[in-house]
């Protein structure tokens, strides 16, 4: 139990640290809206911002993407090498990792759900129930 716990908090600071290296130097920094592609791919990272609610993020590069869904029901699908941060304060996300990188799904209160099938680590904030 206690390796699990030291892995959970190693990955969350490398998640954290690689995403305010993102905001830092991000190269590709964008607002985004339902409907349209929203992807980040590149070796430098990038911070994407969905204006309102259900944009579909796609991160493939290696370096960390930072998504931001304040009006919930984003996806956000990381096949890169880099880390992947989805911040949903609006709920109701879903975040897929298949990737090298690690996920971590933040700032959500309920029906948020994370797919970890990649070699990185995982995160889902969320301690309500109808998360996942």
């Amino acid at each position: 139990m206690k390796r699990i716990v030291v892995l959970i908090v190693s990955v969350l600071a490398l998640v954290i640290g690689l995403a305010a290296y993102a905001k830092k130097d991000a190269s590709s920094s964008a607002k985004c809206k339902a409907g349209k592609a929203c992807v980040c791919d590149g070796k430098t990272g990038c911070d994407k911002i969905c204006e309102g609610p259900g944009c579909a993020f796609e991160c493939k590069g290696a370096g960390a993407c930072v998504f931001g869904c304040p009006g919930g029901k984003c996806t956000a699908t990381s096949t890169g090498a880099g880390p992947a941060e989805l911040q949903c304060q609006g709920n109701g996300c879903t975040m897929t990792c298949s990737g090298a990188g690690s996920c971590a799904l933040l700032s959500c209160k309920s029906d948020c759900t994370v797919q970890c099938t990649g070699q990185g680590g995982c995160i889902n904030e969320c301690t309500d129930a109808s998360c996942k």
